[in-house]
């Protein structure tokens, strides 16, 4: 099957990144399209809708990251897999990435809805802070009997709740990689979960692939 991939993409959003993590680790090599966030006319044009990321493989066009993720396993089914064919396995991934949407998404929308305010809100900060935090103590203690969410390789709940938590552990060289993940270092800190932050960190080596 022709690997004509091209990707929509918005730099510092967590679903653009999960996209980006998952064609690395699947060693699928693709076109970057950078959207300008405000213009998403391209984007619109393209997939009938605005958000990011979109993916057009050949003339087939997917948007919504968690669909794009299941498009690039149905269609390249020899490269690593984000799913399983196992389906318990597959349920658990299923209930990760609900996880993300539910547990640990709300704090990461309070602190975007702050990116561009031109005084953030202390409270709504402390709440969006509270809310990862809680968020990681799951994955803090998944992480003490396993390398990754599911055992000993990753797959589609990594880096659906890896590249979410991220935006509390902004290492300095990234800020300067993408400077707009300065604000949420300085805003967004997941403190007391020292597996979870090294486990990001190796979700996140993959957005760090040619």
């Amino acid at each position: 099957m022709s690997r004509n991939l091209k990707l929509y993409d918005l730099t510092p959003s967590p679903n653009n990144i999960k996209v980006r993590c998952a064609l690395a680790y699947k060693q699928l090599p693709y076109e970057r399209i950078l959207v300008d966030p405000a213009n998403r006319e391209a984007v619109v044009k393209v997939s009938t809708q605005p958000l990011t990321p979109v993916l057009l493989h050949g003339d087939t066009v997917v948007f919504d990251s968690y669909a794009i993720l299941r498009y690039l396993d149905a269609n390249f089914p020899e490269t690593p897999r984000l799913f399983s064919t196992d389906r318990p396995t597959l349920k658990s991934i299923e209930a990760w990435e609900l996880y993300a949407r539910t547990d640990v998404g709300p704090g990461i929308s309070m602190a975007f809805g702050q990116l561009r305010a031109e005084t953030p809100d202390p409270d709504v900060l402390k709440r969006a802070n509270d809310n990862i935090a809680k968020g990681a103590s799951r994955v803090e203690e998944t992480l003490a009997k396993s390398s990754w969410l599911l055992g000993d390789a990753p797959s589609a709940a990594d880096f659906t709740v890896g590249t979410m938590l991220f935006l509390g552990a902004v290492p300095e060289a990234e800020v300067k990689r993408v400077p707009a993940w300065g604000f949420f270092r300085k805003h967004l800190k997941l403190e007391r979960a020292p597996k979870t932050i090294d486990w990001v960190g190796r979700v996140m080596a993959y957005d760090r692939q040619p």
